[in-house]
């Protein structure tokens, strides 16, 4: 097992986390933070990926009709919230 310090204010939340029952222990929460960000990092990875497989498949779009995309976009949002 490692031993980490955390910052006071981190150290604090873990605490009260654990105090309100979110938590078994702080070395469980970290343990499950840490868990938690290595799924959302491979994904964003695999993600990122993707973008630069589907650019070099020539899949992109230009800068002009991505624009016009979500200008699209936003006016369908303020005609659906009218």
């Amino acid at each position: 097992m490692t031993t980490i310090t955390l910052p006071k204010d981190l150290e604090d939340w873990a605490r009260a986390e654990v105090a309100a029952g979110r938590a078994a222990d702080v070395s469980g929460l970290i343990a499950e933070i840490v868990r938690e960000h290595r799924a959302v990092y491979a994904s964003h990875k695999a993600l990122v990926e993707e973008a630069y497989r589907s650019v070099e498949r020539g899949e992109a779009i230009s800068e002009e009709d991505f624009d016009a995309e979500v200008d699209g976009w936003i006016a369908e949002d303020r005609a659906a919230t009218k």
